[in-house]
């Protein structure tokens, strides 16, 4: 499936003026978003669930409130207050900007007033400024919990992987989707995963049928030459590389998402050669740009979805690695 039917994934057309900032401003407001979605339209449960996980026992309300940027004081005082911070590591740090104390969400019920504070990227941190000034946003009288409740996104992603085989015995369906597509989403977006994993790679084909047949071609690397096989290391796909030598082969997310097969050296032009043989075979002929043929007379790419069966495809993934 593309990666937009995802239900959390949100379509991120052009965008004049945007900086990676802003991009990464973009995946942490809909993170929290997602996060929060996930608890609202669960069985309340779930979001008992999570409480107890983050250290408040004890909340037995099922009816739940979920806000998202919480610019207002809160008016009601309830028996337990906290702020919780979610990042993807736990260290809390000191800033010496000034802080804005603007909770991203807030879970509240007669029982319980939490305040989130959410951060993505491995370089970006809590700091201990942030979370004491949401303190200033509960209502008059509320007694916190002294310390901040700090959890890593890969924390929240393994409570729920946890939770998902109880929902699952109990016929909860729409929990489970949402359980499903939350992980999903994470992986769309490498949240939690200091390296990006194959799966995040896999779900950026956009189609159906070209995520099968990557996962296809990435089992069958990984089996027939797991012997004398590594990580090339690359960074827009997987890559393969025979040890000692250079890369044979990339899942790539780039070019048109597609198997690069590299094989020889540039001058004997073998990915030229190969691809003709390619295109002869699927029917189609691979749209090479003029640069391509220049720079890159040793590669040869196959668009996945245009293959129905990796039979077919064997012999010069083959070819590759042993050429």
């Amino acid at each position: 499936m593309s990666r937009y039917k995802n239900i959390f994934h949100y379509y991120r057309g052009q965008s004049k003026g945007s900086t990676p900032e802003t991009k990464q401003l973009q995946i942490e407001n809909n993170l929290t978003k997602a996060f929060l979605n996930v608890l609202q339209h669960s069985s309340p449960e779930m979001t008992s669930k999570f409480l107890k996980f983050a250290g408040l026992s004890s909340i037995f309300t099922q009816s739940f409130e979920y806000r998202y940027q919480l610019p207002n004081v809160l008016s009601h005082v309830s028996s337990k207050g906290a702020v919780i911070g979610i990042a993807e590591s736990d260290e809390v740090r000191n800033s010496k900007e000034k802080m804005f104390t603007i909770p991203d969400g807030a879970i509240l019920s007669e029982d319980v007033s939490i305040l989130i504070e959410c951060k993505i990227g491995y370089n970006s941190y809590l700091t201990h400024q942030q979370l004491e000034g949401h303190n200033s946003c509960f209502a008059p009288g509320q007694q916190i919990k002294e310390e901040p409740i700090i959890i890593t996104w890969m924390d929240i992603r393994n409570f729920f992987r946890r939770e998902l085989s109880w929902f699952e015995q109990r016929g909860e369906q729409i929990t489970c989707f949402l359980i499903m597509q939350f992980e999903e989403f994470c992986m769309l977006n490498s949240i939690g995963d200091r390296q990006k994993s194959k799966e995040y790679f896999f779900l950026h084909f956009e189609k159906e049928a070209a995520q099968k047949l990557a996962r296809e071609v990435d089992h069958y690397i990984c089996s027939v030459f797991a012997p004398y096989l590594e990580d090339a290391g690359t960074k827009d796909g997987i890559g393969y590389r025979k040890k000692g030598r250079t890369k044979f082969a990339t899942l790539t997310t780039a070019r048109q998402r597609c198997l690069i097969l590299h094989i020889g050296r540039k001058d004997e032009k073998l990915g030229l050669q190969m691809q003709g043989k390619i295109d002869s075979l699927l029917g189609k002929k691979y749209d090479r740009k003029p640069y391509e043929e220049d720079k890159y007379p040793h590669e040869a790419y196959i668009r996945l979805e245009w293959v129905s069966d990796l039979q077919y495809i064997k012999e010069f993934i083959n070819q590759a690695y042993n050429g």
